[in-house]
């Protein structure tokens, strides 16, 4: 065989090989390829790497999971100082301490040593008449009554005063004995007569008590300060004073055979042995209507003889001024028998008579027009007065809106 025919071979069988192998392919047989060292060598480093990654990934959870338990041991620490710090910690236990202290205790007994309740003080209760702003005519006279209790540890005597401090006594005295003993704990009502001034405007007078030692004292705290009372004065036309509305500023009084008995304001209708004084809205007249004005009901005693008076304060008469009034019995009184009479006191004269009215319970009455102008430019005391006539049963002595006009 000559070389060509055993290169034609070799080409035949390396044709065959590659013919079979691509069938084999063909089939998906796997082809096992041997790894050379190269390989083996950059596959050992691969998983080395993986190796190396999964353990630092372990790692890095570890770190995380151990950081974060710190962190919550943290907050339950800060939860539980939080929650214990009102009731246990050091500043909230010094805040409840001192409610306990000896020093809290020893600071309240100083203080109730420091204000002890004075030997003398007043607390001022109300006005019983003539509120502050109350309105009064030119001249007008007036009772003003407080009403104060003794606030202090020492019994007011009689040896105490009233005194006038400041602003305008309005024609009162500058002091008044105390009418009665006064304990601590008790009341008093304390009345001084007073004239309006002449002049419109607003005055106020402020006054203090005064104790048996001279020092002066009122009101507040420490007793330190004047009670006083305050009057606004005006002119005016028409009804200028009412005595049933005024009834209480007058000095009651009655007779019994042996002496004069002088009567609360107002009375009770069953003190008919002593006598009394009321006002009615709307009283019945002896013929049984019912009157649409304020009566005023005075009761003489019982007895025989017998007599109500009422003494009024100071009123400045006016050229024209008119006293008014209807006098009668109340309704039912069938046995009423009495004189009615309209008084004054100018000065220190005796009571003189502006006129006199006999009543009885007949059905009828009398109207009461008298003219005070001659009296004008004085400054005198009404008298209101009733006498009882031949019995002293059922004298109901009604007086219907008794008042002076201008």
């Amino acid at each position: 065989m000559n070389k060509s025919s055993k290169n034609l071979k070799w080409v035949k069988v390396f044709s065959i090989l590659i013919v079979i192998s691509v069938f084999l392919s063909g089939c998906y047989y796997p082809i096992i390829e041997t790894p050379t060292t190269e390989d083996l060598i950059e596959k050992a480093v691969q998983t080395l790497q993986a190796q190396e990654t999964q353990a630092m990934f372990e790692t890095l959870v570890g770190q995380l999971t151990v950081a974060a338990q710190p962190t919550e041991t943290a907050t339950a620490t800060m939860t539980a100082t939080n929650t214990a710090t009102p009731t246990n910690t050091p500043t909230n236990t010094a805040t409840l301490i001192p409610t306990n202290t000896p020093t809290n205790t020893a600071t309240k007994t100083a203080t109730a040593t420091a204000t002890p309740i004075p030997c003398n003080l007043a607390i001022f209760v109300k006005d019983v008449t003539y509120p502050d702003g109350s309105i009064l005519l030119p001249g007008q006279g007036f009772i003003k009554t407080w009403r104060l209790k003794n606030g202090g540890t020492c019994t007011w005597t009689t040896g105490y005063d009233i005194v006038f401090v400041d602003g305008s006594a309005m024609d009162a005295n500058q002091a008044y004995d105390l009418s009665t003993t006064v304990k601590p704990g008790e009341s008093i009502d304390i009345s001084i007569s007073m004239t309006a001034p002449q002049k419109e405007g607003t005055y106020t007078g402020y006054w203090m008590l005064r104790s048996d030692k001279g020092a002066r004292f009122g009101v507040g705290e420490n007793g330190t300060k004047p009670f006083w009372v305050s009057i606004k004065v005006r002119a005016g036309t028409g009804e200028v004073y009412n005595f049933a509305e005024k009834m209480c500023d007058a000095k009651w009084a009655s007779v019994n055979p042996d002496q004069e008995l002088k009567l609360p304001c107002p009375g009770d209708e069953d003190s008919l042995k002593t006598g009394f004084v009321v006002s009615k809205e709307h009283p019945y007249r002896e013929d049984g209507a019912r009157e649409n004005e304020i009566g005023l009901i005075t009761r003489p005693n019982n007895l025989l003889p017998g007599y109500i008076q009422g003494v009024y304060p100071s009123f400045t008469v006016k050229k024209g001024d008119t006293f008014k009034a209807v006098v009668n019995c109340e309704y039912n009184y069938k046995n009423c028998d009495v004189f009615f009479e309209l008084k004054y006191i100018s000065g220190s004269s005796d009571p003189k008579s502006l006129g006199r009215w006999h009543e009885k319970n007949e059905g009828l009455w009398y109207n009461v027009n008298v003219d005070l102008s001659s009296l004008a430019g004085q400054n005198v005391q009404f008298i209101l007065y009733v006498e009882s006539g031949a019995t002293a049963k059922d004298n109901q002595a009604l007086w219907i809106r008794p008042s002076i006009w201008r």
